[in-house]
């Protein structure tokens, strides 16, 4: 099970790093089998500040495996655009001053994801050692007034629809998180609404 290596990079971006994981999110990290559940199973939610609008495709989901050798066989890294899902209840209510967006696949974004899950699957299968990964991240939006210079941003992760949301990482700033010149493409990426 890919279990163990996804519990050691379950972020919002590689770049906001493994340390924006909330004590919650890291314990269900350990439970969570992202490679066996049926990708229509998978819901995350993302909290932005309510002065920046979601879209459909403003936030992705990266499900990838690299293998400890490179010669074993090649790397797995599918990255799909996430959609909103309308009338889905999130884990929580919104404060006064954010949004929580709850999304999911489109069809045809579940079917990579499952290709992606089949391939780690057989990879695992022969006994190929590596390295999970699972992010969500932020990459555009629409201003319906000024960030201020922050970005907060948090996200939780349902395996079940049945269950709860899990918390994965609290609020980090993600324009601090990044470096200048990839801030500077974020905020490019934000447009009027």
């Amino acid at each position: 099970m890919l279990k163990a290596a996804i519990r050691t990079c379950l972020c919002i971006s590689v770049l906001a790093g493994c340390s924006s994981i909330t004590p919650a999110g890291l314990g269900a990290a350990i439970r969570l089998d992202p490679v066996g559940t049926p990708p229509g199973d998978l819901t995350v939610a993302v909290s932005v500040p309510d002065a920046l609008g979601l879209r459909d495709g403003d936030a992705e989901f990266r499900l990838a495996f690299v293998p400890d050798d490179p010669n074993a066989a090649d790397p797995v890294n599918v990255t799909v655009p996430l959609n909103i899902r309308e009338g889905t209840t999130g884990p929580r209510t919104a404060a006064a001053d954010e949004a929580i967006y709850v999304l999911g696949f489109s069809a045809q974004n579940a079917d990579l994801i499952a290709a992606a899950q089949d391939r780690i699957k057989a990879l695992k299968d022969q006994q190929i050692a590596g390295n999970g990964q699972l992010s969500i991240t932020v990459e555009g939006g629409c201003l319906k007034r000024s960030l201020d210079g922050r970005l907060p941003v948090s996200t939780w992760l349902r395996t079940d629809p049945e269950a709860g949301f899990v918390p994965l990482t609290r609020r980090v700033d993600l324009f601090d998180a990044l470096p200048r010149e990839e801030r500077a493409q974020l905020e490019a990426k934000l447009v009027p609404c």
